[in-house]
């Protein structure tokens, strides 16, 4: 299993010069704790940096200004760990861990965008595997048993 094949596709981007009030709108649009910040003047376009509703807030209390006013370029996390859609699950973890992050963008072969890694993602897919586990345990018990 790789990281292309769990990762939340159709992640929302909002691009370098956005404000935060642009991206908050499209958080609240679409219901997202994190935008992908895209640098759209190259091709394909890159991933700038993630952009989380708390750095939101964090730049809110500490600028007087309304959000409209702040730039995303500003507050965003700069050079965001990012993964290769084929990427091991173990690997991404271990990545996510050292980074002490919850979110990575993933990329396909051709450098684009594909998704979003969270590690609720990683949490459902070893959550499935150790539920599989438990019951191949669980069977080779009620074998021993009869």
């Amino acid at each position: 299993m790789s990281v292309g094949q769990i990762c939340t596709r159709g992640a929302v981007t909002v691009p370098l010069g956005a404000s935060l009030e642009e991206a908050a709108g499209k958080m609240l649009e679409f219901g997202v704790g994190a935008v992908i910040v895209t640098d759209d003047s190259v091709a394909p376009p890159a991933v700038a940096g993630i952009l989380t509703d708390r750095d939101i807030v964090r730049a809110r209390l500490g600028h007087c200004g309304a959000l409209s006013a702040i730039s995303v370029a500003g507050v965003m996390t700069r050079n965001p760990l990012v993964f290769d859609a084929n990427e091991t699950l173990t690997n991404a973890l271990r990545a996510l861990r050292a980074r002490d992050v919850r979110r990575a963008p993933v990329l396909g072969r051709d450098g684009r965008l594909i998704g979003l890694l969270s590690s609720d993602d990683l949490l459902a897919e070893f959550a499935a595997e150790l539920g599989a586990l438990a019951q191949v345990v669980a069977r080779q018990g009620r074998g021993r048993q009869h």
